[in-house]
């Protein structure tokens, strides 16, 4: 899906190699000051004050209430501010600007909302200089920066490219502004949202500044959660040790990437478990065969999951079976008569499992997945081949599969 702030490949690169190195522009003094200045376009609900943040831990960036405060900037009647700050080479790095609500009781709250993003990234080094315009309401978003160093500049791309995906949110926002039907989530599987990560995680594998790539590692996964692509985000661990071996930074974010943390990996064997069938029987991983074999987590109350099984997993299932595709579905249900409902209702008549024990389920804990549906294509011998494709990667990759097998 085509959108007008989405980086090209060729783009990417061209920024990555245009950026300086990560000591930032020229060489600047042992101390120096920095100024930052600009004009802010003031809100009756917010505060006539923006916060200087500075991130002291990897896992804190862009973490709300746990950046630490170093500076607070008043505004004057007309939004003009100005800081100017001594700073030495061992102080400088990331810095985070932030405005907040009138209400709003601490100074280093980050607002969920993208269309609300309260806060504007800085690199902040001894002699740096920063002028820029913004909206006390919409600070990221309504961002105009007259002057400031290449990195800085770099990071703030990256929150235009991800325009497309706050617009997005917001329309659907606006057209329920008196309930919460509309539910955000940074790991959404929504079409613009999923064109947004694919921009970024080109950007993490092209970029070369310490910075930028850090900014857009916690612009791909705010959470700290890296389970949707463990393979890639390992690549891009084993890309920041090698640039930038002894950066704290590079050792706490290889730290959250601790194998007992991530699922099962691509040309990993999946773990064994057993469960109850709804025959009364008992299931074993090892019983399933098939030279393409699809793991599926649903349950009867996911109504993507239901949506998925009539008009991605049946059609498969009927086309491809009798050439060696197999699907074994573990609903994560609590209830067995809902259970047993939805496999007859969406004519899923393919193999089923479950231990009827919900979310507390022994068998979803071990291959550590949040949300539903989630799935794994194991090949005969059961090995990871891929994991979570939906709807037409899906069964792109299944026809792929059996087209590409000898005959």
């Amino acid at each position: 899906m085509p959108f007008p702030y989405l980086f090209s490949t060729l783009q990417i690169a061209i920024l990555a190699l245009s950026l300086v190195s990560q000591s930032g522009c020229a060489q600047s003094p042992p101390s120096a000051s920095v100024v930052i200045q600009g004009q802010i376009t003031l809100n009756d609900d917010w505060q006539n004050k923006l916060y200087l943040l500075k991130p002291d831990y990897f896992s804190k960036i862009l973490a709300a209430y746990e950046m630490p405060i170093i500076d607070t900037i008043q505004l004057d009647d007309d939004g003009n501010f100005q800081l100017k700050k001594q700073l030495t080479p061992e102080s400088a790095g990331l810095y985070i600007l932030v405005s907040q609500k009138k209400e709003t009781r601490f100074a280093n709250a980050l607002e969920e909302l993208p269309f609300q993003e309260n806060y504007i990234l800085l690199n902040m080094e001894p002699g740096t200089e920063i002028r820029l315009h913004s909206a006390i309401d919409r600070l990221t978003h309504s961002l105009h920066i007259l002057e400031a160093d290449q990195l800085t500049l770099a990071m703030n791309d990256l929150q235009e490219f991800r325009l497309p995906l706050v617009e997005s949110v917001e329309s659907a926002w606006m057209e329920h502004p008196n309930d919460n039907q509309i539910q955000w989530s940074p790991h959404g599987d929504d079409p613009v949202q999923q064109a947004i990560h694919k921009g970024l995680d080109q950007y993490l594998d092209t970029a070369m500044n310490f910075l930028p790539l850090i900014a857009a590692l916690r612009l791909r996964s705010p959470g700290n959660d890296y389970r949707d692509r463990p393979e890639f985000f390992l690549r891009i661990a084993a890309k920041l040790e090698s640039m930038f071996p002894d950066h704290t930074w590079t050792k706490e974010y290889r730290m959250q990437l601790n194998p007992d943390l991530l699922p099962v990996l691509t040309g990993q064997q999946m773990p064994p478990f057993t469960l109850p069938t709804p025959e009364g029987d008992t299931l074993h991983t090892g019983d399933l065969h098939g030279k393409l074999i699809l793991v599926d987590f649903w349950a009867s109350w996911c109504a993507p999951c239901r949506k998925e099984n009539r008009s991605t997993l049946r059609p498969l299932y009927d086309e491809f079976h009798d050439k060696g595709f197999n699907i074994l579905a573990i609903s994560i249900d609590s209830d067995r008569n809902s259970w047993i409902n939805a496999i007859n209702k969406d004519g899923a008549i393919w193999k089923h499992a479950s231990d009827l024990l919900g979310d507390a389920s022994p068998v979803r804990q071990s291959l550590k997945f949040d949300t539903i549906p989630a799935c794994y294509l194991l090949d005969e011998d059961g090995k990871l081949l891929a994991r979570n494709l939906h709807g037409d990667a899906l069964q792109l990759f299944v026809k792929d599969y059996f087209n590409g097998l000898p005959e």
